[in-house]
């Protein structure tokens, strides 16, 4: 079961496979708040019962990666916009989502 459910999340380090919460915010430019909470359960329970270094690092490469995002839809030199962007969404990347992920970091 553990191996399952990591080769799924490490689906999210290539962001060319569809499905997958990167895929939608890199490829289709749309945040997946539904997936992104998928990841963070997923992982969650995952972090509980093994102390893998390989999910740990994708977890902290998407964080930098969703941030980047963020930036990058804020300049207005950047072509890149997340499509379905709000402030609310962001809000909760901020104080809720990237906090989640990164008490999985400790």
């Amino acid at each position: 079961m553990g191996k399952n459910v990591k080769s799924y999340l490490m689906k999210n380090k290539d962001d060319l496979i569809s499905g997958t919460f990167c895929y939608k915010l890199f490829e289709e430019s749309i945040f997946d708040s539904g997936l992104l909470i998928e990841l963070i359960d997923m992982s969650n329970n995952f972090l509980r019962e093994h102390d893998d270094h390989e999910v740990i690092q994708l977890l902290e490469w998407i964080i930098g990666c969703v941030d980047q995002c963020f930036l990058s839809h804020s300049d207005h030199n950047d072509y890149y916009k997340i499509k379905n962007y709000s402030i609310d969404i962001e809000s909760s990347w901020q104080e809720v989502w990237k906090k989640e992920l990164m008490d999985l970091l400790e």
